[in-house]
């Protein structure tokens, strides 16, 4: 019996080791002493093995059946990697360090001979039509290369359309099939310039895209579609308003496109909010908590960062009531913002160790000085240091003579919740009833806020 018993342990142990698969790579000339095996979540990576390189530069992982077949991406080192596709099978890549994508060579795997003979092919086409669109426009169309030229321009675009239709055609259960899909390419009429195919690029960029692949998710296709098409409305020759303007334009786009289903809907929203959150584009912010929260029947106590992050932009954009202050002063004495009698308020959210902000306080407090009364304009600075030496030396060093507040609570600070924020410096001008009249991000934007509301000249 017992005999009977190991020999089943040792069955069911090989069954289980053959669900593995492996993922064998050779990275010539690399250095490495790890690297790391990453999954996807949009263009998010998440570390979930580590391997060490012998001296030949050879490494590799067992993929778990358990694994979701997907995008994964290879970390050589903190900046370098590339990216593959795991889809139950035994994957084999050589390559070379400096030539990484150029050398790339997949021995050993269906999904990932697919999806590198699109990337060569797609970049290909992509280094072809970048320089023959230019040369249409602007070549004399009275020169004889001029025909041979346009031939030119029409026929790589037809070849790369063929070649696409045919590897989706070929390979329709393809797990690279699904991100081949979504990237095919727009054929632009000979008679459009530059200008133009950029209009026509914003008019038909989602045609042969499908928001309700719930299985790209992981991967970076949806989210990296998302940057693309709202690059085509950024302008260098825009201010910041109107660069804000036209980025609105592309949100509404993009999310009229993803309505269809939920799950990419809410997804698509949290990777717009997080994107635009790094680069302060408040108004761009403000107007997603308006129109694009997820409706969801709410339970209170599990209720996503997300709805969290919408519901307080909505709660702070212009016009709404600032939330209530109370924290202490470098005395420990509570200051209110609601105690504040002047005719506007400026809320300064900063850090001792936020170089930012260290230099545009000095600046405010020129203005604070030299400008205006404490009647007429009082400031209100609440710091998100945890060491209160800290602050309290930055505080010395620039003599501000404001009110100073911190509890010592960092990103934890009860007004840094209220108030959303997410980087310093942050910035609320509020008028006398403590509403909200501008948010600046930056010196030069408070400026502006400050001359419009006649606070200075």
């Amino acid at each position: 019996m017992k005999a009977f018993f190991l020999s089943f342990l040792l069955i069911t142990f090989t069954f289980l080791s053959a669900q593995d698969y492996l993922l064998d790579i050779t990275i010539k000339q690399l250095d490495s002493k790890e690297v790391y095996l990453a999954d996807f979540y949009g263009d998010k990576n998440s570390i979930i093995d580590t391997a060490v390189p012998d001296t030949s530069g050879r490494f590799s992982f067992q993929l778990n059946t358990d694994l979701y077949p997907g995008m994964y991406r290879l970390f050589l080192s903190k900046e370098v990697f590339f990216d593959f596709i795991f889809n139950r099978e035994d994957i084999a890549i050589v390559s070379q360090l400096d030539y990484l994508y150029d050398s790339l060579k997949v021995l050993k795997s269906k999904e990932n001979k697919l999806y590198y003979s699109f990337l060569k092919e797609m970049n290909l086409y992509q280094r072809k039509f970048d320089l023959l669109g230019p040369l249409v426009n602007y070549y004399p169309k009275t020169d004889e290369f001029y025909p041979a030229l346009m031939d030119e321009y029409i026929s790589n675009q037809n070849n790369y359309n063929k070649f696409v239709k045919k590897l989706i055609a070929s390979n329709e259960n393809s797990w690279a099939t699904k991100i081949i899909r979504q990237r095919q390419p727009l054929y632009f009429p000979v008679e459009l310039n530059e200008y133009d195919r950029r209009i026509f690029a914003r008019d038909h960029f989602f045609d042969f895209v499908d928001f309700t692949d719930v299985d790209l998710v992981r991967s970076n296709v949806y989210t990296t579609m998302a940057i693309n098409y709202i690059s085509l409305y950024s302008n260098p020759n825009l201010n910041q308003a109107q660069l804000e303007d036209e980025f609105i334009k592309a949100v509404d786009k993009i999310m009229f496109e993803t309505m269809d289903n939920s799950l990419i809907y809410e997804f698509i929203v949290e990777y717009l909010v997080g994107g635009f959150e790094k680069f302060h584009f408040e108004k761009v912010l403000d107007y997603i908590a308006e129109n694009y929260a997820p409706e969801q029947c709410e339970n209170e106590e599990r209720k996503s960062d997300l709805q969290t992050r919408l519901e307080k932009y909505a709660e702070l954009s212009v016009g709404k009531d600032a939330p209530e202050i109370i924290a202490p002063d470098v005395n420990g004495d509570l200051v209110k913002l609601s105690r504040i009698n002047a005719e506007y308020t400026l809320v300064v959210f900063w850090a001792s160790w936020c170089p930012h902000c260290n230099d545009m306080l000095p600046k405010i407090h020129n203005i604070y000085e030299n400008s205006v009364s404490p009647e007429k304009l009082q400031i209100l600075t609440v710091s998100l240091d945890k060491e209160k030496e800290e602050w309290i030396t930055v505080l010395d060093a620039g003599n501000y003579t404001w009110l100073n507040t911190s509890d010592l609570m960092g990103w934890d600070s009860q007004a840094a919740v209220d108030y959303n924020i997410y980087a310093t410096p942050t910035m609320f001008l509020l008028n006398k009833d403590k509403k909200i009249v501008a948010k600046p991000i930056t010196y030069n934007e408070l400026e502006r806020a400050l001359m419009k509301e006649n606070i200075i000249k």
